[in-house]
């Protein structure tokens, strides 16, 4: 009789700590033939089915048999997890095979000579090999689980890890079946059993991470200890948890580091970047998709980079857009009252999306009372990821043109704002304008800055980041163009040349245009007006001054030629020295 409950065993147990799975299955308990099953290689005849269970027996030397389940049967599956039963009658080599794409490319477990020997084959070559001490015990019930995945490979025997692939091995082979195998070298016999075979489709990006998770809510998110009164993930994060979600969901598990990807890791990684938080707090979209870029490099490209695109209009064309891209890209990021989370599936039937809510516990959009106001779009591309970004201050008018003086239409101007989602009524970003520029032709463009009437602090949260078309990040501070002897209330505007190239360096100068003569009379009357009046509120200056200096004000306004009276009267009552 058969032994169901080492089957039974095998896939609750392995159920019960691995993530959901789909619909997508494959089992054979050979209670029938084998018509699930097609040869790669060898002889259909070394398998036989006995007593309900797979015998695979070779009577010959230096013979092999490789059997894999039949396309129909497989559906499809590139990531997966099996469980079998797993025995052996003499102590000759024993295999099986994982991510078999065909003879000559795949993983081949075998046990020989006290050993588990792990290969690695390519175009018919062992790339790579391991071994593990192992002795199997003739005619013992093993229970097998092996889980293939994007990021790793791993075999447990009986419930114990004893094999994973690490950071010497390279990416796994996408895609591949999982197979059956038997063979002899010089020994002219072998023999092994198969049974209750249970393979369950595996998605390694399939994950739900919360921001308020225990593991990291309580942790600082970005610089937040300085700006808000409640600086955690648990309040912040929704934007760094989306974007990794979507990470994950493009098949990226692993940071550059090894750490693996979580709202709290990426975090990490997007503070140690020069490129990774805007201002306070606002996660950069763009050092995403350039994270994208180095992990899709170091995986030998078998996953591809993710362009971004920001995209918003009416709630009813930004739903069309959102349908149309999941169609071919497996998520997205939405916002909607400052808030972000991931749409992983368009739902055909209910004409609805799934979502993934860091915070919240929705499942559906539709359960949202909230419409969305935009999109970060994130299209797998394996070519062009060149970009302009410049961050300003709201109060800031820009002109952005080409050489020519043509003005740019094509720049998208975003103000992005986050709430903390704790109900303290605080927020980031509503002091800044964030400009994108996608895909820029190798040109020269002219950004023109009005500084007319702002503070010299507002320098310090004027950049620019320029990336190349594999996303090489050159990042400028307009403040530190500026020559120190530069008198900054002199300043009318700034004009920053940009000589830009999508191949290599950039080169970005800055030219100021000083303020007029006349123009920095009015400024110094306009300053002095509110000097007056705030010494004034304060009890710091009387009313017949205050009265007399904005007379004065108002007078010079019309005559700037006598200003220099001005500066008598400020001298004569030694209320103001400038």
């Amino acid at each position: 009789m058969k032994n169901y409950f080492l089957g039974f065993f095998a896939f609750c147990y392995f159920f019960s700590t691995k993530p959901a799975f789909a619909q997508r299955t494959f089992s054979d308990d050979f209670s029938g033939n084998l018509d699930k099953w097609t040869l790669v290689n060898g002889l259909m005849s070394y398998w036989q089915i006995t007593n309900q269970a797979l015998y695979a027996k070779i009577s010959q030397s230096s013979k092999l048999s490789t059997i894999v389940p039949k396309d129909e049967d497989w559906q499809g599956m590139d990531e997966y997890e099996v469980d079998f039963i797993f025995k052996v009658f003499d102590n000759t080599d024993k295999n099986f095979v994982i991510g078999m794409r065909d003879a000559a490319n795949f993983y081949d477990f075998h046990f020989y000579n006290s050993q588990l020997i792990v290969e690695d084959i390519r175009n018919g070559f062992s790339l790579h090999r391991a071994g593990i001490p192992f002795v199997l015990e003739l005619n013992r019930n093993y229970l097998m689980h092996l889980l293939y995945s994007k990021e790793k490979i791993e075999l447990f025997i009986d419930g114990v890890k004893i094999f994973t692939t690490d950071q010497f091995w390279s990416p796994p082979i996408y895609g591949g079946k999982f197979g059956l195998k038997i063979s002899t070298g010089s020994v002219s016999h072998s023999q092994a059993y198969f049974d209750q075979i249970e393979v369950r489709e595996f998605k390694s990006g399939d994950v739900l991470f919360k921001q308020n998770d225990p593991s990291w809510a309580n942790h600082i998110y970005d610089h937040a200890n300085l700006w808000s009164e409640n600086p955690t993930m648990s309040n912040w994060a929704c934007a760094v948890s989306s974007a990794a979600m979507l990470l994950r969901a493009h098949g990226y598990q692993f940071l550059p580091d090894g750490e693996e990807i979580n709202p709290w890791s990426l975090n990490l990684w997007l503070m140690g970047q020069s490129d990774g938080y805007i201002a306070d707090g606002l996660v950069n979209w763009l050092a995403i998709s350039r994270l994208s870029k180095i992990l899709s490099d170091e995986s030998g490209n078998l996953f591809p980079k993710l362009e971004f695109n920001y995209f918003k209009e009416e709630s009813s064309e930004l739903l069309v857009k959102l349908r149309d891209s999941l169609i071919e890209d497996r998520v997205q990021i939405a916002a909607t009252n400052k808030h972000f989370f991931l749409i992983s599936d368009y739902l055909t039937e209910q004409h609805d999306f799934s979502i993934k809510d860091p915070l919240f516990e929705y499942g559906l959009l539709s359960e949202r009372t909230d419409e969305i106001e935009s999109l970060r779009l994130f299209t797998p591309s394996f070519t062009d990821l060149s970009y302009l970004l410049f961050v300003l201050p709201k109060e800031v008018i820009f002109s952005l043109a080409d050489e020519s003086g043509l003005q740019l239409e094509q720049p998208q101007i975003i103000t992005e704002e986050i709430s903390g989602d704790v109900g303290d009524q605080e927020k980031i970003g509503e002091d800044y304008k964030l400009i994108y520029y996608p895909k820029p032709a190798s040109a020269k463009f002219n950004l023109l800055l009005n500084m007319a009437g702002l503070s010299e602090e507002l320098l310090d949260e004027m950049k620019i980041y320029l990336y190349d078309q594999n996303a090489s990040l050159q990042l400028v501070n307009i403040g530190d163009l500026l020559d120190e002897a530069s008198d900054f209330n002199k300043i009318d505007q700034l004009l920053v040349k940009i000589d830009y190239s999508r191949d290599s360096s950039s080169l970005v100068n800055l030219e100021v245009i000083e303020k007029t003569p006349d123009q920095q009379k009015i400024d110094a009357l306009n300053k002095l007006a509110d000097e007056s009046k705030q010494n004034f509120e304060a009890g710091e200056l009387s009313f017949y001054l205050f009265y007399q200096i904005n007379l004065l004000i108002d007078s010079l306004r019309e005559h700037l030629d006598y200003f220099f009276l001005l500066e008598k009267f400020l001298s004569f009552h030694s209320i103001f020295t400038g």
